[in-house]
C-alpha cells in the first residue's frame, strides 16, 4: 500500500452527483482546485525523503573527493640517473684521446709538486673555495694569498669575513716540500657550461679545472676518472695526489709528515677505511644502488670519497681499469674499491684521516690530518688558532679514542 494515498479527481465528482445541479458546475471547480492543491503538497511531503537523501549522497561524494586531496599519497621515489638502459661505458664520457678540459690553469705543474690536492667542488661553491685557499690552501704555493684592496673587498663579499683578508692569520709554518692546489668542477646545464662567475675566479686565482659533464652527485665518479685523467695529462712528475671534498679542513704538515714517513712500499692508496658495507637498496636513500649496477652483497674494501691519497704510479692503471669497468655511481667505492680490487692494490687506513666530524679543536687538529664537514666559519677559526702557537702550546696529547670514534671492522 503507497504511503501517500490520494484521492483521484474522478471520485471526487461522483460523490456530489446528487447535489444542486445549478451549483454543481461551482463547486466541482472548488472541490478540483482543492483537490489538486492536496494532491500537490502531498507529492511534495512524498518527494523530500529522496530530495534529503540525493543532497547527502552529494556531500558524502564531495567530502569524499577532498579527502583524497587532502590525505597524503606515499611519494614516488625520486628516479635514479643511470637507468639501466644507459650505457656505463666510461669511454663515452671520459674520451681519453681527447682534449675535454673546457677551462683549465696553465703551466700548474711546471715546477714538478710534492703533492697536488685536487678538490672536487660544486659550482655554486664558491665560498668554500674562497675559504680553502685563504686558509689550508695557503701551504700550496700556488695559491698566494692577494693583497689588493679589491680583492680584499671580493674576498669580504664571498666569505663574509668583516675585516677581510686582515682577519686570517698568515703562514706560519713554511713546507719544504711544494704542494699545488686545484679545483675540479663540471661544466652548468644549459647553453652557458662555464658561468661568468667561474671564468672570473678562474682569471683571478688559476686554480679551476672544468670538465665537460654534467656537474650532479650522481656523476661524481666521472669527476673523480677525470681526475685522473687530467692528471696523467698534466702534471705526471707529482709525487702525490689527494683527492679532498671542499668541507674538510686539511693540516698539510701533518699529512707530509705522514707520507714521509710512511713505511708501506708504492703503491699507496691510503685514507678512512671502509669494510664490510653493503650496497643500501632504499630508493631515498642518498647512496641507492640499484641492483643492476652492483649484485655482489657486500662492496669491496674501499676508503672514504671524503679525502684519500694515492701515490702518482697509481695514476695510469686505475685510469685504465676504470675506463674497462662498467660505470658505479658511488666513486668512492669505485675508484678505492671496485677499481682497486681489479689491479690487486689494498687500500690501507690511516687514523689521521676520518669521514666523521671531528671537534673543532686546535688541539685536535694539531693531531690529525683531516676532518669532514666544516663549514666555512669553522675553518677559519681552526686555521687561525692553528697558526697562533701561543694557543698550540696549551695543547695536551689527546688518546686515540677521542680523535676518531670510527675504526674499520670485518676487513678481510
Amino acid at each position: 500500500m503507497s504511503e501517500c494515498p490520494y484521492l483521484p479527481l474522478s471520485n471526487v465528482h461522483s460523490d456530489n452527483m446528487d447535489g444542486d445541479h445549478q451549483d454543481q458546475p461551482m463547486v466541482n471547480l472548488w472541490l478540483g482546485r482543492t483537490v489538486h492543491r492536496s494532491y500537490v503538497s502531498r507529492r511534495a511531503v512524498c518527494s523530500q525523503p529522496a530530495f534529503v537523501a540525493l543532497i547527502l549522497v552529494s556531500i558524502f561524494i564531495f567530502l569524499f573527493f577532498q579527502l583524497v586531496n587532502v590525505v597524503p599519497h606515499k611519494p614516488v621515489p625520486p628516479t635514479f640517473t643511470w637507468s639501466s638502459n644507459a650505457t656505463r661505458n666510461l669511454n663515452v664520457y671520459i674520451r681519453p684521446g681527447l682534449l675535454t678540459a673546457l677551462l683549465q690553469p696553465s703551466n700548474l705543474c711546471s715546477q714538478t709538486p710534492f703533492m697536488l690536492f685536487v678538490v672536487p667542488s660544486a659550482i655554486n661553491n664558491t665560498k668554500e673555495r674562497g675559504t680553502i685557499r685563504a686558509t689550508w690552501g695557503q701551504w700550496a704555493k700556488s695559491n698566494t694569498l692577494r693583497t689588493s684592496s679589491k680583492e680584499d673587498q671580493i674576498f669580504q663579499k664571498i666569505i663574509g669575513v668583516k675585516g677581510g683578508l686582515a682577519n686570517i692569520a698568515e703562514l706560519k709554518t713554511q713546507l719544504p716540500l711544494t704542494s699545488k692546489l686545484v679545483f675540479l668542477l663540471g661544466k652548468a646545464r644549459g647553453k652557458t657550461p662555464i658561468t661568468k662567475t667561474i671564468q672570473a675566479e678562474s682569471q683571478t686565482y688559476g686554480d679551476i679545472i672544468v670538465e665537460d659533464f654534467v656537474d650532479s652527485y650522481t656523476n661524481l665518479t666521472l669527476k673523480s676518472v677525470f681526475m685522473l685523467k687530467w692528471v696523467q695529462n698534466n702534471c705526471p712528475g707529482v709525487k702525490f695526489i689527494m683527492k679532498v671534498d671542499d668541507d674538510i679542513f686539511v693540516n698539510v704538515p701533518n699529512l707530509h709528515h705522514s707520507l714521509l714517513n710512511q713505511t708501506t712500499k708504492a703503491p699507496l692508496l691510503t685514507g678512512n677505511l671502509i669494510c664490510g658495507a653493503r650496497p643500501i637498496h632504499d630508493q631515498w636513500s642518498k647512496w641507492y644502488t640499484p641492483k643492476y649496477m652492483f649484485r655482489e652483497g657486500k662492496y669491496p674494501n674501499y676508503l672514504s670519497g671524503t679525502g684519500y691519497v694515492m701515490s702518482a704510479d697509481l695514476v695510469k692503471p686505475l685510469l685504465r681499469m676504470a675506463l674497462a669497468t662498467p660505470y658505479f655511481h658511488l666513486e668512492d667505492v669505485f675508484l678505492t674499491g671496485i677499481c682497486a680490487r681489479k689491479i690487486g692494490v689494498n687500500p690501507k687506513d690511516n687514523f689521521g684521516f676520518s669521514y666523521q666530524p671531528r671537534a673543532v679543536s686546535p688541539c685536535v687538529y694539531k693531531e690529525v690530518i683531516m676532518g669532514h664537514g666544516v663549514i666555512p666559519s669553522e675553518m677559519i677559526k681552526l686555521w687561525n688558532m692553528l697558526n697562533q702557537p701561543k694557543t698550540l702550546a696549551k695543547c695536551h696529547p689527546i688518546i686515540k679514542s677521542k680523535l676518531r670514534r670510527h675504526y674499520p671492522t670485518k676487513c678481510s
